[in-house]
């Protein structure tokens, strides 16, 4: 599990008059001196040599949603799509239940929370609820499962963690990344 390095460690903002890239350089290089000068030599995060965490998630390929059954029977009946959910969540460290795909999110909702995870470098389990074929009656199916009535669902270590509207306010406040830094 990877943490990302801090997005932005200090800004300063100052006005270049008919900026050239010239200009521009001299003044990333005399923000790097002054920020090196105060921090004891370190570079800034992100400027380090060798650093190859963010060139590596740029090409790495999105995981493929987890589906429930094979997609070949006609009907799937609730209970066993229930018990299929309760050995995904216990046997998966984190797994979301969204709406559509991390790269094609049906829904703003899941799509931030994929946003929010993605941000902690976390892996997780997908599982598309508007897949009919796979994950029959999922998004009915699972109001009566978790005892939640809205879509995205993310559980961790098998217990229910929330909504978006929970682990949005987790993430506001870092209780967030403490859990999934377990």
């Amino acid at each position: 599990m990877l943490e990302l390095p801090q997005l932005c460690d200090s800004v300063k903002c100052v006005a270049i008059p008919a900026s050239s890239k010239g200009s521009l350089q001299v003044a990333w290089k005399q923000w790097m001196t002054e920020h090196i000068t105060a921090n004891a030599g370190k570079l800034p995060p992100g400027n380090a040599q060798g650093n190859s965490l963010w060139a590596e998630r740029k090409h790495s390929p999105a995981k493929e949603n987890f589906v429930l059954t094979d997609g070949l029977a006609e009907c799937v009946k609730d209970d066993e799509i229930i018990e299929l959910c309760r050995k995904l969540v216990s046997s998966s460290r984190i797994v979301v239940f969204m709406k559509g795909s991390r790269e094609n999110p049906d829904c703003s909702f899941s799509h931030r929370v994929c946003l929010m995870l993605d941000e902690l470098c976390v892996e997780y389990e997908s599982v598309d609820t508007m897949d009919e074929v796979h994950n029959h009656n999922l998004r009915n199916v699972l109001k009566r499962f978790s005892d939640w009535p809205t879509i995205p669902q993310v559980y961790v270590k098998g217990t229910f963690l929330g909504g978006y509207d929970i682990i949005e306010e987790m993430h506001k406040s870092g209780e967030l990344k403490s859990i999934m830094m377990k």
